[in-house]
């Protein structure tokens, strides 16, 4: 299976890493960071059955604003803990730290119109 074969090459990455440090250090980095870039690319491709479910549910329930806000709320963490761990591995933690920052507040914008929908279903609601 597809878990499997990520496996398989994360631990192929880290001996390579492993051996790289002894004999050439600057080395060692790139190779960390095409074995993440390997995985990351084999991982999004698993997402592609999984958000093409999401998008059947919701043309057969109508919630299609919720679940469109999470899909893109899960990709911008996706991508940003991606990010911010290659900038880790590079020795660079406050600019990870400011990736992940962003995409915080980038994800609570995106959250902004189902908050204020739910605001107004909850009125909706108390109104009678």
């Amino acid at each position: 299976s597809m878990i499997v074969k990520l496996c398989g090459v994360a631990l192929i990455g880290l001996v390579a890493t492993s051996v790289m440090k002894g004999l050439k250090n600057e080395m060692s980095g790139f190779i960390s960071a095409v074995t993440g870039l390997i995985l990351l690319g084999g991982s999004i491709a698993m997402l592609y059955p999984i958000i093409s479910y999401m998008h059947e549910i919701t043309k057969e329930t109508g919630f299609s604003v919720y679940i469109e806000t999470v899909i893109k709320a899960l990709g911008i963490a996706v991508i940003s803990e991606s990010a911010a761990d290659l900038c880790r591995d590079a020795g660079e933690s406050a600019i990870a730290s400011k990736t992940e920052f962003a995409a915080k507040i980038m994800i609570i914008y995106l959250a902004l119109p189902v908050i204020k929908n739910l605001i107004s279903l909850a009125f909706g609601v108390i109104e009678g």
